[in-house]
């Protein structure tokens, strides 16, 4: 029996569909002959795979391309409920938009990488591309650090050689060093900052939802909006206590459910 993951033999032709899919989710949708000349494989062996997908509902054809189909959603629904914790955080969420007005996610880590599985809007929330699911480093957003804050040193490091430190925009955090010290006075505060870190003129609070029985983050909600909107009194003290409150609130439900 293999106990570790990521020990153990991979299997080529499976890696190769979910390449496979995943450059057909960045194009938008792909013929046979494209995916084949972006692969470098045969078309007999590209048509292979699709077909298979196909067959089983992950690829669908439309208007001469394949595209992502709808059993990765009935997946995806599954992946994003299987945690009961999850609907009683996302329950909460909706009244904090209401509240500031402004764009509420959650996110957890899985992997070594921040996984959107929530996102509330307020009346006077930006549009940005924060779809459910959406999957970004963790060292680059508010509700990331907050998640990196409370993991072990030996976690964050694994998922720092993993993944890296690239940069989103001119103000992300790129080096290690640089980093940790955030992380440290992330844990000293209680919430996280991101001043444009993840998008230019974006500011954000993030705070840790984390198990009252292991410490350990389950994941964390940030608030964000435009850094004009974002300044001041508002953003240095106000929104903190409002998120704070409301972490407070979802780790107690959570104890005592």
């Amino acid at each position: 029996m293999v106990n570790n993951p990521s020990s153990g033999r991979q299997l080529k032709t499976l890696k190769t569909a979910f390449e496979l899919v995943d450059i057909i989710q960045q194009q938008n949708g792909m013929s046979i002959e494209s995916l084949a000349k972006e692969m470098d494989l045969a078309q007999s062996t590209v048509h292979g795979y699709v077909k298979t997908l196909t067959n089983t509902g992950y690829l669908v054809y439309e208007d001469g391309k394949y595209h992502i189909g709808l059993e990765f959603l009935n997946k995806g629904g599954y992946a994003r409920t299987r945690k009961p914790e999850y609907d009683l955080i996302i329950s909460k969420l909706e009244g904090l938009a209401e509240q500031t007005g402004e764009r509420v996610q959650f996110i957890v880590e899985e992997n070594g990488r921040g996984y959107y599985l929530h996102t509330s809007i307020g009346q006077n929330a930006v549009q940005v591309d924060a779809h459910i699911g959406k999957v970004v480093h963790l060292h680059a957003s508010s509700a990331g650090k907050a998640i990196l804050a409370h993991l072990s040193e030996d976690r964050v490091k694994q998922i720092l050689n993993q993944w890296g430190t690239p940069a989103y925009t001119q103000h992300t955090i790129t080096s290690d060093e640089g980093l940790l010290e955030e992380l440290s006075t992330i844990r000293e505060r209680g919430y996280s900052i991101s001043d444009q870190e993840s998008i230019s003129g974006l500011r954000a609070i993030g705070a840790p939802i984390r198990s009252q029985s292991s410490g350990q983050p389950l994941g964390a909600i940030s608030l964000s909006g435009p850094a004009h909107r974002l300044k001041g009194e508002w953003f240095e003290q106000e929104i903190p206590d409002i998120v704070l409150a409301v972490v407070n609130e979802i780790e107690l439900d959570l104890e005592y459910q």
